[in-house]
């Protein structure tokens, strides 16, 4: 069987789907979406859908900003079937040395520069945003008011979809394909049920998307890196209710909307593959020790998940020199969700040739050839 279609996207998570919305809500609706498992059958699918805008880098402060002004008004724009939750609760980071909140201050001042109401505050004040937070363990915090989440990764994707779908795009089931060139570009790709001739073909792959890459000679430098997220009994009362985070202890736990808490521990000294005994004890360990409430609560699953990483856990986007119609929106690195909406337009933007409002220039791949990585400093 063959078919045709104007640009085919390979990938639907989160991603692939926001880039289909975009580029049908710009008027190219021809478009197939390619995954083997389904909307949001991979990582997005278990994402906890964080939200923030504090970053080091102001190519990620930009796009999480973008993103956060979609978020906002995600019903409006969607129309989803069932009401999307954004909660717009907080990101709180806690310094427990001078050090560490020094480190921060060009962070907090590039957030600011760029209109993101980040402040920095002292113990008591973090203690009134949240009350079981032990403030003997740290000297100063930062709290950005805009951050929040959106704890349904999948509802968000499949509404991302549903939209699309509405303005003629079509999803089809398949395994990764291979990409077809001819006189360097691209052709069409060749899938298990037939080859769909196209002009334009969108890496969104994620973890597939090295091997995808790969299909026409691209090496792309993405390695899979797990996190593992614990989960306790639904609480009900509203104890966490911003992010609470700590760098310097490798800890995060936040409280979802149903009353659940998530958390994860990411020292240095537990690392994949986890002894789940361990692992679980020493999350409980640090997280009693920043948060006292913990110790009331019951462990009750976990989730692993892997990251898509880059060297310099940023995002490679953009097209490639060897081949023509051939553009990336992979090595997320643990922020896609949060900047999906923004990463969609602008690639969007990116294949009809429209002027972007946030240049993607040094998120491409020659980045890695020409030594220019762009290390990001507020990975979690």
């Amino acid at each position: 069987m063959r078919e045709h279609a104007e640009i085919v996207i390979v990938g639907a998570g989160v991603i692939g789907c926001s880039i289909a919305y975009f580029l049908a809500k710009k008027g190219y609706s021809d478009i197939i979406v390619i995954d083997k498992g389904g909307i949001s059958s991979g990582i997005t699918g278990i994402c906890p859908g964080g939200v923030r805008q504090q970053w080091g880098t102001e190519i990620n402060c930009l796009m999480s900003k973008a993103a956060t002004q979609f978020y906002e008004r995600i019903n409006e724009e969607l129309e989803p079937e069932h009401e999307i939750m954004f909660r717009q609760v907080g990101y709180l980071y806690l310094f427990h040395s001078e050090q560490a909140a020094q480190y921060y201050q060009p962070s907090l001042h590039l957030q600011n520069s760029l209109g993101i109401p980040t402040r920095m505050i002292n113990p008591e004040e973090a203690r009134a945003i949240v009350p079981g937070v032990n403030t003997d363990t740290f000297l100063s915090a930062s709290f950005c008011p805009t951050d929040g989440f959106a704890d349904d990764a999948y509802h968000v994707t499949n509404s991302f979809a549903a939209a699309a779908k509405r303005l003629g795009v079509r999803f089809i089931l398949d395994e990764v394909p291979q990409i077809l060139v001819e006189k360097d570009r691209v052709a069409g790709v060749q899938t298990g049920r037939g080859r769909i001739d196209c002009k334009v073909v969108v890496n969104a792959a994620g973890l597939g998307s090295k091997e995808l890459a790969a299909t026409i000679g691209v090496d792309i430098p993405i390695e899979p890196e797990v996190r593992r997220i614990l989960y306790t009994n639904r609480i009900e009362e509203r104890i966490l209710e911003p992010l609470l985070i700590s760098f310097e202890k490798g800890f995060a736990a936040k409280q979802l909307t149903d009353g659940t808490i998530y958390l994860s521990y990411l020292g240095s000294d537990m690392k994949p593959p986890y002894n789940s005994f361990n692992y679980q004890m020493k999350a409980a360990e640090v997280g009693m020790e920043l948060f006292p409430p913990l110790a009331q609560v019951e462990f009750r699953t976990h989730v692993d998940g892997t990251y898509d990483s880059t060297p310099d856990h940023q995002a490679i986007l953009g097209g490639v020199d060897e081949v023509a119609g051939y553009y990336q929106a992979i090595g997320m690195s643990g922020h896609g969700f949060m900047m999906a909406p923004a990463i969609g337009e602008t690639i969007a933007d990116t294949i009809i040739g429209n002027t972007s409002a946030i240049d993607i220039t040094p998120l491409h791949l020659n980045r890695f050839r020409q030594n220019a990585l762009i290390p990001e400093p507020r990975v979690v």
